[in-house]
This record gives structure tokens, C-alpha cells and sequence, in this order.
């Protein structure tokens, strides 16, 4: 049996040497050594071993060892994958700090690859290492790691030709370990759900907007219905329909202001999106959703893959949309708050835990749907709504989950994002190790 034990990985800031630094507990065939060498396919690295904690000044991270007989595997080694632009990479690089920062503690080597940054014919990369003590990026050559991240910022990125093809080549590399291999279309999103009998009755009526008959069909039938961009994000590009007094009332939302237009036809209403509409849209459901303080709102949720790679809620959280505003999004006027504030309010004859207990096991069939889909999925966030009945209803998912506001959300995320790569890396400490502080 592989026996896992830990250390850390320095690399002095300026002269870029490398060492692993191995606590007295470390297995002795180890302590006695005086240098070892980690090799990644071609990418061939030695680092002096020494006992003890790394320097405060050396950009350290704590690491997995397994030392078997010919060769020592140490990691996991994480890429958060993104594209090059910008002064040196793209994406938001608080978030890739904090998931480096989370890399150091919880025990992986965590580095930025832009995609046009692989080598292919070695199977290596020029990758980016972050100095948190002089606020700086350096760039290092750096092996294919045991997992990639996909962190590609947006759709726009994802969809350029080199990026699909390289995308396409590192899922056909079994040990690279590509995680969310790209975001979700909501028509394809839906199309996937509705083949699970069970999940039908919590999906609400979607059907792609390509006529003034759609329309016509689920305006004669709902009292809301609400179109949205195939590929939209935030809350951007959604609109509200619903009619009142023999007119059309078309709701948008313009950053954090609601701007209202009435229509006396839904030919009208057709001609209005068919010149203001740049992408595809789907018509989707009205649900009369239930509110707190006469504002709508709903649950944002987070699941993820743990240390033993099975589906696990990480935290859910409320979204309380603005003063007349017809969506819960914090960047279109939404607000955070928390279920033990607003369940209880909205549902006085409700239990509050049931209900939570309710949408984890909702949430977590959802995961497993998609993953029949997507095998490498690692993580999703989900929107769903609650009716004034109490029901529950998916509204849509994302499979680039944003940062959550809330901080006990956002730590455990961050943690389980390391625990799921040392998994797929096949680098865990032993059941009830102690992974001592530095």
C-alpha cells in the first residue's frame, strides 16, 4: 500500500532553485536523501532535500509524497487554466490567488497556464508562479500538471479556434485530468434535464425563441414568460413579458435601473426583440416566485466534487432582488442574504431545514444528470426557485461557478477544490493524518 506523507515545495524568489523541505515524521528512506528528481514526462526537475520548514522569504507550498521505489510523486500539480492577453494572462486574478493561496495550505502546487503556453511536442508549459511577498507573477517552466482547472474567463475566449483544439487535445490526455471542459448553453443545458423523467416536474416550460408562434404558445398559457440568451450570464440580456389589461408589458433590466416598454401586440413585442436581440434566445416558463418584502428572490447554490470525488453541496445562499428589478443578480441591483433570514419569513408553516434538505437532494440529482452528460465536471452552480407554494423549480446552472460572497461558502469552495485535485491526482493523505500548520 502507497503510504502519503507531506512536506513543501520552495523555490528561492531570484535564483529560482528548487528544494523540498520534509517535516522529522517524514518516512526515513526520504530524510536520507539528499536531493530527489520529479519528472512530468519530459519536464525533469532536482530539488535539494532538507529537513525542516522552507524560509519565510521562499515562495513555498505544501505537498503530497508518495515515495515509491524507482521514482518520488510529489503534488498534486494544479494549472488554472486561462488565455494569454491583458499584460500577461486573463481572468480574475484575486480569485487565482486565492485558489494558490488555498493550493499552500491545503497542500497542492497551484500555477497559471495560458493555453497558448503548451508545449505539445514536450507536453510542458511556461506557466506562471505567484510571489505573494512581493506581490509579483514570475514566470517558470513547468510541467503538464496532474489536474487542469479550466478557468477560461468567458465564451467569447473559449469559443476561438485554438482554444477549442487545444481543449479538445487535453481531454484526450488521460493523466492531465481536464476539469469543466467549457461552459454550459442553456438549450443544450435543458435538452440534457428533460431526458430524466424525475426531474421534469421541477423544470419550468423552455422552448428556443425562433418564431412569433413560440411566443404566441406560451404567452396563451403563462402569465409570465421570460426570454434569455442562449449563452447570457448575470443576469444580462433578460427580458420579462407578461400581459396586462389587453397590452404587453417587456421588462429589461439596463445595469441596475428597470426599463419598462409597452406594447399593444405581441407582433409589436417580436419586432422589438428582432432588432434589439443579438444573440439566441430561449423562451422560458414564468414562475411566480416567492418574495420577502414584496421583492422576488431566489437560491444560489453551490456543488462540488469532495476529496473522494463524490457530489457534495458546499454552501446555498439567497439572492434578493433590488426594488422593482426582475432579476435576483448582485450586479443587476440583487442583494445576499442568508436562508435562516429570509425561509422562515416567506414560509411562516414551513420547516426551513426540510426545505434545505430538500433542495440539497434536488441539487445534487441535477449534478449527477449533467454528469452523465459531461464526465468532467467538477463543480456547478445552480439558480432555483421557490414558488409561493413552496415548490421547487431549476432555473438554470453555470459550470464556471463566479466567487461567492459568503465567506464560509467561499473557504470551504476553495478547499474542496484542492481536496478534489489531490483525488484526481491519486495524492491524499491517509484517513485521520494530521497535516501540521507552518
Amino acid at each position: 500500500m502507497d503510504v502519503v506523507t507531506y512536506g513543501w515545495i520552495a523555490i528561492h524568489p531570484f535564483s529560482r532553485e528548487w528544494s523540498l523541505h520534509l517535516p522529522r515524521t517524514a518516512p526515513a528512506s526520504l530524510l536520507a536523501r539528499k536531493q530527489i528528481k520529479l519528472k512530468f514526462g519530459a519536464w525533469i526537475k532536482t530539488l535539494r532535500v532538507r529537513r525542516g520548514r522552507p524560509d519565510p522569504g521562499s515562495i513555498k507550498t505544501k505537498i503530497h509524497i508518495n515515495p515509491k521505489k524507482n521514482q518520488v510523486h510529489a503534488g498534486p500539480f494544479i494549472g488554472i487554466l486561462t488565455v494569454a492577453g491583458g499584460e500577461i494572462f486573463r481572468g480574475v486574478r484575486s480569485n487565482f490567488k486565492e485558489i494558490i493561496e488555498a493550493g499552500r495550505s491545503h497542500g497542492a502546487f497551484v500555477y497559471i497556464i495560458p493555453i497558448e503556453n503548451i508545449d505539445w511536442s514536450t507536453l510542458t508549459v511556461t506557466g506562471y508562479i505567484y510571489d505573494p511577498i512581493r506581490s509579483r507573477w514570475l514566470k517558470e517552466a513547468l510541467p503538464l500538471p496532474h489536474v487542469i482547472y479550466n478557468r477560461i474567463p468567458n465564451r467569447e475566449f473559449e469559443e476561438q479556434r485554438h482554444v477549442k483544439q487545444a481543449l479538445g487535445r487535453l481531454v484526450q490526455i488521460k493523466k492531465a485530468n481536464l476539469y469543466n471542459p467549457h461552459f454550459f448553453d442553456k438549450r443544450e443545458l435543458f435538452s440534457i434535464l428533460k431526458r430524466k423523467p424525475e426531474l421534469l416536474p421541477f423544470l419550468p416550460e423552455t422552448l428556443p425563441l425562433n418564431s412569433l408562434a413560440i411566443l404566441k404558445n406560451l404567452m396563451s398559457r403563462y402569465s409570465v414568460v421570460y426570454l434569455k440568451p442562449y449563452n447570457g450570464m448575470a443576469g444580462k440580456g433578460i427580458y420579462r413579458l407578461e400581459e396586462k389589461n389587453m397590452q404587453y408589458l417587456l421588462q429589461y433590466q439596463e445595469k441596475q435601473n428597470t426599463v419598462r416598454r409597452w406594447f399593444n401586440s405581441l407582433k409589436e413585442v417580436w419586432i422589438f426583440l428582432k432588432k434589439n436581440k443579438n444573440d439566441d434566445y430561449l423562451a422560458q416558463q414564468g414562475i411566480e416566485l416567492a418574495t420577502y418584502n414584496e421583492k422576488l428572490f431566489d437560491i444560489r447554490l453551490l456543488a462540488q466534487k469532495n476529496g473522494s470525488g463524490r457530489w457534495r453541496i458546499t454552501g446555498i445562499g439567497i439572492r434578493l432582488a433590488g426594488e422593482g428589478n426582475i432579476t435576483t443578480h448582485v450586479p443587476r441591483g440583487g442583494s445576499v442574504q442568508h436562508p435562516a433570514k429570509i425561509l422562515p419569513s416567506a414560509f411562516p408553516g414551513k420547516s426551513e431545514e426540510e426545505m434545505l434538505k430538500n433542495i440539497r437532494l434536488f441539487a445534487i440529482n441535477i449534478a449527477h444528470a449533467l454528469q452523465e452528460q459531461w464526465s468532467a465536471l467538477g463543480e456547478i452552480s445552480m439558480d432555483i426557485g421557490i414558488d409561493k407554494s413552496g415548490k421547487i423549480w431549476f432555473i438554470e446552472s453555470n459550470a464556471k461557478p463566479g466567487k461567492f460572497d459568503e465567506p464560509e461558502i467561499r473557504s470551504l469552495s476553495l478547499k474542496r477544490t484542492i481536496l478534489y485535485a489531490q483525488y484526481l491526482a491519486g495524492l491524499r493523505m491517509p484517513k485521520g493524518a494530521k497535516f501540521s500548520a507552518d
